[in-house]
């Protein structure tokens, strides 16, 4: 199946295929953690991204930045971006507008500037934030496989300013969800990651979403995190983080 097969698909073609793994996806109710062990400093200092994000778009701009936002991750990959993150259209998704969220991603995906089968190593990454807090169970899964389908390289739980935070509930769903698309029915079978970000401020929080099948944290309290795995007594930070 190519990507143009999937660009024609119609909300209810999206609409059966996600029901049909959703069901695959609920009858696995296994809860096997990703990673054992306790990661070392150096170990957990891979999977951090230390962020700050700050909202800025006033609701009158909201329109023309929409419009604007498919040129500039253009521009910014041919200007030497190596990552992007975009936020999944949420009202289309609980709408079930399936084939115009795909479409969304997909058009950002297709910005890279030498674009390549998605997943591949050292290419130009496309996340796509799903903003669990504001999704069903089924929405979730939902969002994960349109997202995988349309060549994100990465799931990503929230934003962080939309009252929901990263859970390991959640990554896990995220996690189980993209490993069921891994059998060859997308144009790559490579299983997109899995990035969990919002209200992570400790060291114990970290290790409980890798276990659950991050592979990577975004976190305004990185350093905080990376001093407590050192071993170091520092104050939970007490800023919204992301």
């Amino acid at each position: 199946m190519s990507m143009t097969d999937l660009s024609m698909w119609k909300d209810q073609d999206w609409a059966e295929y996600i029901t049909k793994r959703s069901s695959e996806v609920e009858i696995d109710d296994s809860t096997t953690d990703h990673y054992s062990g306790t990661p070392t400093a150096s170990e957990l200092a891979k999977y951090i991204d230390h962020t700050q994000l700050k909202p800025d778009a006033t609701e009158q701009q909201i329109d023309q930045l929409c419009n604007e936002a498919k040129d500039e991750a253009k521009t910014a990959f041919d200007n030497g971006a190596t990552e992007l993150d975009m936020v999944i259209p949420i009202g289309l998704l609980k709408s079930q507008r399936y084939a115009a969220v795909f479409n969304d991603i997909f058009s950002v995906v297709q910005t890279k500037s030498k674009y390549e089968p998605p997943h591949q190593a050292n290419s130009q990454i496309v996340k796509v934030i799903i903003e669990t807090g504001l999704l069903t169970r089924s929405e979730i899964i939902a969002a994960c496989i349109i997202a995988q389908a349309a060549g994100a390289d990465f799931v990503k739980t929230c934003t962080g300013f939309s009252g929901g935070k990263a859970t390991p509930e959640d990554v896990r769903l995220m996690k189980k969800t993209v490993e069921r698309l891994s059998s060859g029915d997308f144009p790559s079978s490579a299983v997109a990651r899995v990035k969990a970000s919002a209200g992570i401020r400790s060291y114990a929080a970290t290790l409980a979403l890798i276990e659950a099948g991050a592979d990577r944290i975004g976190a305004s309290a990185g350093v905080a995190i990376m001093s407590e795995a050192a071993g170091q007594s520092v104050g939970v930070a007490t800023n919204s983080g992301y």
